[in-house]
């Protein structure tokens, strides 16, 4: 009788190859970066979650519109001694052309006219034809409006009679105005001259109107061939 061999080992599949368990310590160390992996996630997801519940909270909370702007106003207003300033507008019906006034008091001077508008807006007419007077205005940085040429702060000069060609047909008017936006704060300078006298008869009475903002100002000017009378100024401040 045979003796009995040593017990048989399991077989295993051909070509397999047991792998040995891993120690207990190892399977620690590999289970830990996992764990860690997933925290940079959660810690993503709290501040969006945050920004959802802001932006929740903001659409329920009434933010209150900005205070409106004071209304534009001219300070520390400087005229030619003499001078009266007509503040107050008088109705006289409907809106007459090149008499540099607001006849409708709506606060635009000359409207429907051909003349620009905005809420600066310096105008001058006079009635003599051959005189050739001047209006010259300055904004806050000294620059003075040309035609066709607006200033930095935004001032042009649209109208400048009398022209040999025959633009403005007898209705000697000048007019300068704001272009755009708003307008610059600061010291403004108008100055109306008297620059030929021509074949007209001194003095020349010239009418200034100004408008600031929703209001028109007005006055009367009298201008002669002499250093003391030939030009006239008017300054405020916005």
């Amino acid at each position: 009788m045979r003796s009995p061999g040593p017990p048989r080992r399991e077989r295993h599949a051909r070509g397999a190859v047991p792998r040995p368990p891993a120690p207990l310590g190892l399977r620690a160390r590999l289970a830990v970066p996992r764990a860690a992996l997933a925290l940079p996630h959660a810690a993503l997801a709290l501040p969006r979650a945050a920004a959802l519940v802001a932006l929740l909270l903001a659409g329920c909370i009434e933010v209150p519109p900005p205070p409106p702007r004071p209304p534009l106003e001219p300070k520390d207003l400087k005229v030619p001694e003499g001078v009266g300033l007509e503040m107050a507008c008088t109705p006289t019906g409907v809106e007459l052309c090149f008499d540099a006034r607001d006849n409708n008091c709506n606060g635009v001077i000359d409207e429907g006219c051909g003349l620009h508008t905005g809420i600066l807006q310096f105008t001058i007419a006079w009635e003599e034809a051959d005189a050739d007077v001047d209006l010259n205005v300055y904004d806050p940085a000294g620059e003075l409006a040309r035609v066709g040429e607006p200033t930095a702060s935004g001032l042009m000069k649209d109208r400048d009679c009398p022209r040999v060609s025959g633009e403005c047909q007898e209705q000697n008017v000048e007019n300068v105005f704001l272009t755009e936006g708003e307008p610059a704060r600061g010291r403004y300078r108008v100055v109306v001259r008297l620059d030929k006298l021509n074949d007209a008869t001194a003095p020349i009475r010239v009418r200034l109107s100004a408008r600031v903002g929703q209001r028109s100002y007005s006055m009367a000017l009298d201008l002669s061939p002499s250093p003391a009378s030939e030009e006239k100024s008017v300054e405020f401040t916005l």
